[in-house]
């Protein structure tokens, strides 16, 4: 039976970042750019629509292991271009309007935060980056500065709201990506990968409450012949498919926890018949047949935590009663007593077919 729990890991913050960059953000710049050019032939705007459209068509459409070439080409290309501006800004051609340092005043900031984002895989190429692309804006505007511009008041309202815009949704992309990444990273963090149940740090971590419900240590009897025998990937399908059984007799009613290697905790409510769930799992594995014929069978311990008893000695109770089952003949569930001394030694009373007892269920 195939594993069915898969936790998806989400899409590199990067990843998810260039495509929002190159296909709204760096249009929406070179379209307020164009605009902003007030009917002033400008050779250089062009240039700037040519380089934007192809680092938008390369991240399409080149497949994933390129786009590391399309950010870093197209971040290195940009700075090159500021440079070239500001080299040659007292060219007529390349003097900028009043719009356009407006443009340039208030996209810095956004683009500074799109490329924090946009190589968050590579925080000190990120600084680098950044650091040079401040300076070669610095010296853009102080040139341009120096021949008399300053900003137009008209259009910075409108490319503000713009770019606190273009803003709150990086910042939102971020934190959206952050979260799933934390979520993602805690499930991994309490997972046992490979039967996708709970694991030891996650019952550990669990909080203890008073209520009353149902304690039972499962273990596969002689684990260790399957592995010997047919191998370890052998012994990773008898596991998750001991794994699949104990969720589906769950139901999702209860908690189940792989305690460590073929060691299972299941977590009952105190409502439920216990006993009778887990001579159902242990049917069920029992009747199945794993690779070359081979039969598998399991023995548990059970017992029930009365109320404000601490969980840790109603663990020890069923373990008790897991050892028993061992030394009763395994392929049986022997049931604890309830508020009983955890005993130096359990013994059992045949109840119902495999079913045994060291004391009354409550």
């Amino acid at each position: 039976m195939p594993h069915r729990t898969h936790i998806q890991d989400p899409a590199p913050l990067h990843d998810q970042v260039g495509r929002l960059y190159f296909r709204v953000v760096l249009p929406a710049a070179t379209v307020a750019l164009t605009l902003s050019s007030g009917g002033q032939d400008n050779p250089v705007l062009p240039l700037l629509t040519v380089l934007a459209g192809l680092g938008a068509a390369l991240r399409l459409l080149l497949p994933a292991r390129l786009r590391d070439a399309v950010r870093y080409g197209f971040a290195v290309t940009a700075i090159a271009f500021v440079l070239g501006v500001a080299a040659f800004g007292h060219l007529p051609a390349l003097r900028g309007t009043p719009a356009q340092l407006s443009v340039a005043l208030l996209f810095t900031p956004a683009t500074l935060m799109a490329w924090t984002l946009l190589f968050a895989d590579r925080p000190r190429t990120a600084l680098a980056l950044n650091v040079t692309l401040t300076l070669s804006m610095t010296l853009l505007v102080w040139r341009w500065q120096t021949q008399g511009l300053q900003p137009g008041p008209l259009l910075n309202l409108p490319l503000l709201v713009a770019v606190i815009g273009a803003a709150v949704v990086y910042s939102a992309l971020t934190f959206a990506h952050m979260n799933a990444r934390y979520h993602a990273g805690e499930q991994e963090r309490v997972r046992d990968p490979l039967t996708g149940l709970l694991n030891r740090r996650a019952l550990n971590e669990r909080p203890d409450g008073p209520e009353p419900l149902h304690v039972a240590v499962l273990d596969i009897d002689h684990f260790k012949r399957v592995n010997d025998t047919h191998g370890h990937l052998a012994g990773d399908r008898v596991l998750r498919a001991v794994a699949d059984v104990i969720q589906d007799a769950l139901a999702g009613h209860g908690e189940a926890y792989r305690w460590g290697g073929e060691e299972f905790v299941l977590l009952l409510p105190a409502g439920s018949d216990a006993p009778a769930v887990l001579e159902g799992v242990r049917r069920e594995i029992a009747a199945r047949q794993f690779t070359g014929g081979q039969r598998v069978t399991l023995s548990a311990g059970l017992t029930r935590r009365g109320d404000g008893e601490d969980l840790g000695r109603a663990f020890e109770r069923a373990d008790a009663a897991l050892r028993a089952a061992k030394d009763a003949g395994r392929d049986r569930v022997v049931l604890a007593a309830w508020g009983s001394q955890v005993p130096r030694r359990l013994t059992s009373a045949p109840l119902a077919g495999n079913l045994l007892s060291a004391g009354p269920v409550v």
